[in-house]
């Protein structure tokens, strides 16, 4: 073989073999369930933040909304995922039933004492939305 054959045959198998390897990464994304393709995000489940209680902490939900609740100068909405529901303290529009959410929040906790309970905490954790990162109305499921 000549110089610029074994070249030209060098450029091609390198080019075709990374374009087989790149390929071949970009199509087994799609086995992955949708719930792990978080565009960058660390989503944490919702069980997991209930349990943990980290108040302050900074998360990544992803939900579907299965309560609502407005109130004067803000509102909430229940947030569901396989693992658990939590409320969603927002300021802006309420998603609505069945539309799924992704937002980054801050975890809070409401500390809630009775005295008829010999002062047990009958506190919830709940999130505090800073930003609403995607919606995907539910009447667009089916499209």
């Amino acid at each position: 073989m000549t110089t610029a054959i074994k070249q030209v045959w060098v450029q091609r198998f390198c080019t075709g073999s990374l374009s087989l390897i790149l390929a071949s990464g970009f199509f087994s994304c799609g086995n992955l369930p949708l719930s792990q393709l978080n565009l960058g995000f660390n989503v944490a489940s919702i069980g997991d933040v209930q349990q943990k209680r980290q108040v302050d902490a900074e998360v990544y939900l992803r939900g579907k909304v299965e309560n609502r609740a407005p109130f004067v100068g803000n509102a909430a909405y229940q947030l569901q995922d396989g693992t658990g529901t939590i409320w969603v303290l927002t300021n802006q529009v309420l998603p609505q039933l069945g539309d799924e959410v992704l937002l980054k929040g801050e975890v809070r906790y409401k500390s809630i004492t009775l005295k008829e309970l010999a002062g047990k905490d009958l506190g919830e954790v709940y999130v505090e939305e800073m930003e609403q990162l995607k919606r995907t109305p539910s009447s667009d499921k089916g499209k």
